[in-house]
């Protein structure tokens, strides 16, 4: 399931029409103007007072106007860390205004704003209900499953890929597709596996995990060109055979060069990794492919990007995205920025990158993987003093 507002098309906006104020509201929220969340708020406050017949007139164009404007208004909220206005947005009135779909994405991103204020039971409850009633959801169940590892629930973890097994046992043995023609019985197979392999992860069983993702990438697409799925966590975990083995498996020379240097840096092997970051950054850019673009810009922080090509890369990236702008590249142009001994944009980069996640939905904090670079390249000290906004992974000093 997607956060996101559904998308509505919308007729050019008439002057003084209800769509121009629309429009207007949206130009400031691009620009992420305070004023647009006074205009949300007018428009929100006008438009729930409306009687359902009027809101469901001409194929409900009032209708999709509010929702719009909800999901809208919330994110502009969730981004500023106005966490309680946000799950607050007019509760009372949602049961009139949500059909089933629009209610199951409100209620998603209700859990995930209840888990950043630390309020997990019922963020889990909330979440584990939206789940049920669409089974069907890989994201949805992904999620779940990954709010589960966070807490330390292993029990719930268990519980969550019996249940997939269970459905998909079902479908089988009977010789059925799954209701939802976009998943296919391959992409559920694959997802058992790889949900294994994060279990098996928790559980510090390496050469298990290994052989889950090995599996989930042979019966389905989704895993078959994501070997970083994998790579990754080993190396971050210091399973440098397994890691290697893994690696192999990268297409990417940017990527996988990358890695393999971080691989043999953790390993002790200086000369070895410099030799790997180095091929990695005589890589011309215009080769690169966007997902490889941050392991490129890693590379050269890591050799200190003495002309610096990375820092380049990232704010050349971040002008070119203007609207979705990535939060991982947003945080990687802080830390080049203080690989040059320059501290004063660190701080302001990563707030605005997790600002970037919170509207979005994507978490409230940067992903654990990103605590390693941040660690090791920036001075203890200045480390410190951003270490909370980083998911710390589990049995790493806090």
């Amino acid at each position: 399931m997607s956060t996101q507002a559904p998308n509505r098309q919308s007729a050019p906006p008439v002057r003084g029409s209800w769509e121009a104020l629309l429009t207007e509201a949206r130009q400031l929220a691009l620009r992420d103007d305070e004023r647009a969340g006074e205009k949300y708020e007018l428009l929100i406050g006008r438009l729930v007072k409306m009687p359902l017949e009027r809101l469901a007139a001409n194929d409900n164009r009032m209708q999709r106007m509010l929702e719009e404007c909800l999901f809208t208004y919330q994110s502009f909220l969730a981004r500023r860390n106005r966490l309680q206005e946000a799950i607050d947005l007019h509760a009372d009135q949602l049961v009139y205004v949500f059909d089933a779909d629009a209610t199951a994405v409100w209620n998603e991103r209700q859990a995930y704003m209840l888990s950043w204020l630390e309020r997990h039971d019922e963020s889990l409850a909330l979440m584990a209900k939206v789940q049920a009633e669409t089974p069907w959801d890989i994201s949805l169940r992904w999620q779940l499953f990954e709010m589960y590892r966070k807490q330390g629930r292993t029990e719930a973890m268990l519980g969550l890929i019996e249940d997939l097994e269970g459905l998909l046992e079902a479908l089988e043995s009977h010789g059925l597709t799954p209701p939802d023609e976009a998943i296919s019985v391959e992409t559920l197979q694959g997802l058992v596996r790889y949900l294994k392999m994060m279990n098996a992860i928790e559980q510090g069983e390496w050469q298990a995990a290994y052989d889950n993702f090995v599996e989930a990438a042979s019966v389905s697409d989704a895993y078959k060109e994501n070997w970083h799925q994998l790579f990754r966590l080993l190396v971050l975990n210091g399973e440098s055979k397994l890691a290697n083995r893994a690696l192999n498996r990268e297409t990417s020379p940017a990527s996988q060069g990358f890695w393999r240097g971080l691989n043999g840096y953790y390993q002790g092997d200086k000369a070895g990794s410099k030799t790997e970051w180095e091929q990695v950054t005589r890589i011309p850019i215009d080769d690169l492919l966007m997902r490889s673009a941050a392991d490129w810009i890693l590379a050269n922080y890591y050799l200190g990007d003495p002309k610096r090509l990375g820092l380049q890369l990232a704010l050349r990236l971040i002008e070119n995205m203007r609207q979705n702008r990535d939060p991982l590249i947003i945080a990687l142009a802080g830390l080049g920025w203080a690989i040059q001994g320059e501290y004063n944009h660190l701080k302001m980069n990563i707030e605005f990158a997790i600002g970037q996640l919170r509207g979005s939905f994507n978490g409230n904090k940067l992903p654990e993987f990103n605590w390693y670079f941040f660690r090791d390249l920036l001075p203890a000290e200045e480390f410190a003093k951003i270490e909370h906004y980083f998911e710390v992974p589990r049995g790493r000093a806090a």
